[in-house]
């Protein structure tokens, strides 16, 4: 009796199979039209290696449900601002057709959200805890997605936790630094972009902003890489980062667009179909950005900061 063929799912999920990587015999080539070959080669990987950075940053998610406002009080409140002197007036006895009849126009109420509430504020305080486990999350991302750009295999758990551990105190330095600069540019974006019409400086300093935000989202992904391949002060990161920014133009660009794109498309189809929308982020989009980041970004750092130092056999030189 012939056996019935059982059909069987990849397992996405399997942290430890290891990735098809580069084929024998194979030189790795990170031009833009092999791209894409190496993401499909990688995409198993990129969906593990997603869901762990989210699992580390599950802090800030509390901060998306406090603002909401689930947590929020409601009370009655007017809602124009002549509601104070016309109650005035008429409680002090000027009852008349005119007090009641503004009365009757700015008497309206409406509910008032109040957001200090002991719930609100223990969210926002586990938001806090983000600064903490930021800088681990995208040390251990991109250690594994460096291994996957230089066909090393690569065992999830064990990575992100061997490279954090070895990187304790830096990645939690950087994570902080990171987050500063992070937030120091929204808030700078938002307040030049609310002010812009009171003034021509605050359209410029809105545009001199997106230039160094965008110039910055290039260079974390240097800083984190050389955060997991060599031994350096912080300092040093930020002053290799700043030069790598400039120096890699040729690749920088490209992978800038390509990772605004990946943006643009997630909040399409956020707005678009909801559910989809909210999940990506949790599947893939903050590795597929990190991704696209470390292919352009790495080749130039193993140009300029590796291969000096070996010579033609390969073999360390005594510089190093």
């Amino acid at each position: 009796m012939e056996r019935k063929k059982i059909l069987k799912l990849p397992n996405i999920f399997d942290t430890q199979k290891e990735g098809k990587g580069v084929k024998k015999g194979e030189v790795k080539d990170p031009s833009f039209k092999n791209f894409f070959k190496y993401y499909g080669r990688s995409i198993t990987k990129l969906l593990n290696t997603n869901l762990m950075f989210t699992l580390l940053c599950l802090p800030v998610f509390s901060l998306f449900f406090a603002i909401a406002g689930f947590t929020n009080l409601s009370a009655p409140a007017a809602s124009g601002t002549l509601f104070g002197p016309v109650r005035s007036a008429i409680i002090s006895g000027n009852i008349n057709p005119v007090t009641m009849s503004l009365f009757g126009a700015v008497g309206v109420q409406t509910d008032q959200s109040v957001r200090l509430t002991i719930p609100t504020l223990i969210f926002f305080g586990i938001a806090a805890l983000i600064i903490f486990t930021w800088g681990y999350a995208n040390t251990g991302m991109f250690y594994v997605i460096r291994n996957l750009q230089k066909g090393e295999p690569v065992f999830m758990f064990a990575d992100f936790k061997q490279t954090i551990k070895q990187n304790k105190l830096q990645s939690l330095l950087l994570g902080i630094i990171d987050l500063a600069i992070i937030g120091l540019t929204f808030y700078d974006l938002q307040f030049f972009a609310i002010n812009s019409s009171l003034s021509s400086m605050y359209s410029v300093m809105f545009w001199i902003c997106v230039f160094i935000g965008i110039m910055y989202l290039i260079m974390r992904v240097y800083l984190y890489l050389m955060l997991v391949t060599f031994d350096l002060s912080i300092y040093k990161m930020f002053k290799n980062g700043l030069i790598f920014v400039f120096i890699g133009l040729k690749r920088n660009i490209p992978a800038i667009l390509g990772m605004l794109l990946v943006i643009a498309f997630n909040i399409f189809i956020f707005i678009g179909f909801l559910p989809v929308g909210i999940v990506l982020p949790f599947v893939l989009t903050f590795a597929t950005c990190a991704y696209i980041g470390v292919y352009a970004a790495y080749p130039k750092i193993k140009e300029i900061m590796i291969d000096p130092y070996y010579n033609e056999n390969g073999e360390e030189t005594e510089e190093e």
